[in-house]
């Protein structure tokens, strides 16, 4: 029986394709005009792997933080439309507008949750961290972070009633953090490239179960990413845990 996935993390760019601005983290992704990740394309990949149900930041909010209250309501509006479609809304911890942003918009229950992305934004969470996970904590809300040199693990331990993805599942570091928080609150996602690895889903799951584990495409083709759990050598109740159970358990679906 194929089941019908939840990518849990997922972009969207919507500016035209001569405003694009580049995304300063990985050179594969500028390569020509390619990594456009509109929802028109998106979709058409999704729906064609499977998956039924899609959660969304918009990369406009990641690349410059000028523009990432513009993008949150843009965003905002866009998944009303859309009934697959939900939304990460992007806090940046020095504009305090984000913040109120995600305090209404975690209302709605088209918001799934908080995004974070030191990297892209230039700063820490030894520094902010404090200011973001007590609000997010104070919201019950879940908070998915591109994997940095963070202790996630004494982040987690601190804000027990808080949720923590530390997405793109790559290694050791990830599985390690899921595995050593006290309260269980951590969780990594296979989004991205680095999960194509060879066996890395399945020492994933060896090391720390498939129930922490969600499935997510970070707009890589989404074909493959689902097609790297649909084929891992793990029995099918963990490859179900991945796709959806997991997802439909911690997000309420």
């Amino acid at each position: 029986m194929i089941i019908n996935a939840i990518d849990t993390h997922c972009h969207i760019r919507y500016a035209p394709l001569e405003k694009l601005k580049p995304i300063p983290i990985s050179d594969i992704m500028q390569e020509g005009p390619c990594y456009t990740a509109y929802w028109e394309e998106l979709s058409q990949m999704e729906k064609a792997a499977r998956i039924s149900t899609v959660f969304a930041s918009p990369i406009e909010a990641l690349v410059d933080t000028a523009d990432t209250v513009q993008a949150n309501e843009d965003m905002f509006r866009l998944v009303q439309d859309i009934p697959n479609l939900y939304q990460w809304v992007v806090i940046d911890p020095r504009n305090d507008i984000t913040f109120e942003q995600a305090d209404r918009m975690l209302k709605s229950k088209k918001c799934v949750g908080i995004k974070l992305h030191p990297r892209l934004h230039h700063y820490t969470l030894e520094e902010y961290g404090e200011k973001i996970f007590s609000f997010a904590e104070n919201r019950s809300a879940i908070v998915q972070m591109h994997y940095g040199k963070e202790n996630y693990v004494d982040l987690a331990d601190a804000f027990p009633h808080a949720t923590f993805i530390v997405a793109h599942l790559g290694g050791a570091l990830h599985i390690n953090a899921v595995k050593n928080a006290k309260h269980r609150n951590i969780y990594t996602d296979t989004s991205g490239m680095a999960s194509l690895k060879n066996k890395l889903i399945e020492y994933a799951v060896s090391q720390i179960g498939s129930d922490r584990i969600l499935f997510g495409t970070d707009t890589y083709a989404a074909g493959a990413q689902r097609g790297r759990i649909e084929y891992a050598m793990i029995p099918q109740e963990d490859k179900e845990n991945i796709l959806f159970n997991n997802a439909k358990r911690l997000f309420g679906l």
